[in-house]
């Protein structure tokens, strides 16, 4: 019997990480739809700048949920699912009820989708490094794969539930996931969220606007467009699996200094401009050797000064553009 083709489902496609999996998808070839709470194309526009196409299925979808999740995933006959739908820490601390139906009950639907379709759909979905809680609970602030999960957050426990629930997916219907915890992640469209100021600061350092970030010290820094083929890469390996699997994601470790000189280098007229706390952030930015490499092969994480310098000449284009707006001051 020949092969299904792949159709790719992307939950959360108008977030970050969603435009850019997209993206990459669409590059491929890739037939995929696209789905948010509602069609918002603004950060798939964002990153396609200067001269790529964004014409997509984008249908409208909420993950709470139970039935249109399983019939869009039926209907469409998708044979690999990113999900990357969910509320982000400071939208969880304003309102745990929300941020729990749409973080966990919406990620056990889309496993629900899956169990119904019955035919070996690959599944990739978003845990965090929210998962681990504070560096200080750790020898060195390192944390692997298999560290103590210690959520300090409602966001954290969230995603802890849903590694729960791939774990009880896997032994009771033999469905098989990976789950991927991105630490800091960066790059065009990343504009919400506790860890989005040095992506902010590359905007400003654009716009020739100051702006503080909100932390110092070490972070783990991941490029939006390396997470997103992570994921699609997951994805393809999870399809046929009957295994739950959850890895942390590698990225750049920098400090926050370190990284204001990059930006500076990238926009020397913006020297001066790009300030920070002292204080860290409480999430690891050491990694013990993640075991994702084993899982999907070869794992992108692009040097990270030229990354920033191409960010920043991104932003420049997409100022230029109207495409985005520089950070309020």
């Amino acid at each position: 019997m020949a092969a299904r083709p792949e159709r790719f489902l992307v939950t959360g496609a108008g977030g970050c990480i969603g435009a850019w999996t997209v993206r990459l998808l669409l590059d491929e070839g890739a037939d995929v739809v696209a789905s948010d709470l509602k069609e918002d194309k603004r950060r798939l526009q964002l990153v396609s700048h200067p001269d790529k196409g964004t014409d997509v299925e984008f249908v409208p979808l909420d993950v709470t949920s139970t039935e249109a999740v399983v019939r869009l995933v039926a209907e469409r006959e998708i044979t690999h699912v990113v999900h990357l739908a969910g509320l982000q820490v400071p939208f969880c601390a304003a309102n745990p009820p929300l941020g729990a139906m749409v973080n966990v009950v919406g990620t056990v639907n889309v496993f629900e989708a899956v169990r119904a379709a019955a035919r070996g759909i690959g599944l990739a979905y978003a845990s965090s490094a929210a998962v681990f809680g504070s560096s200080s609970f750790f020898s060195s602030g390192m944390v692997g794969d298999t560290s103590a999960l210690r959520p300090e957050s409602h966001y954290g426990v969230y995603k802890v539930a849903n590694e729960g629930t791939a774990q009880i997916y896997s032994m009771e219907h033999g469905i098989g996931s990976i789950g991927l915890r991105p630490f800091v992640v960066y790059g065009p469209g990343r504009d919400q969220g506790m860890t989005s100021d040095p992506t902010v600061a590359m905007l400003a350092a654009a716009a020739k606007t100051p702006f503080h970030v909100k932390f110092g010290g070490n972070v783990l820094l991941t490029h939006a467009a390396d997470c997103a083929a992570s994921f699609i890469a997951a994805a393809r390996a999870a399809a046929g699996s009957g295994d739950a699997v959850c890895c942390n994601v590698p990225g750049q470790r920098v400090g926050v200094a370190a990284l204001v000189e990059m930006i500076e280098a990238a926009a020397p007229e913006a020297a001066g401009l790009i300030t920070h706390e002292r204080a860290p952030l409480k999430v690891p930015a050491l990694l013990d050797a993640p075991a994702l490499s084993a899982v999907i092969g070869e794992v992108p994480n692009r040097e990270l000064a030229s990354s920033v310098a191409a960010t920043v000449g991104h932003f420049r284009a997409a100022l230029e553009a109207g495409l985005v707006a520089p950070p309020a001051t």
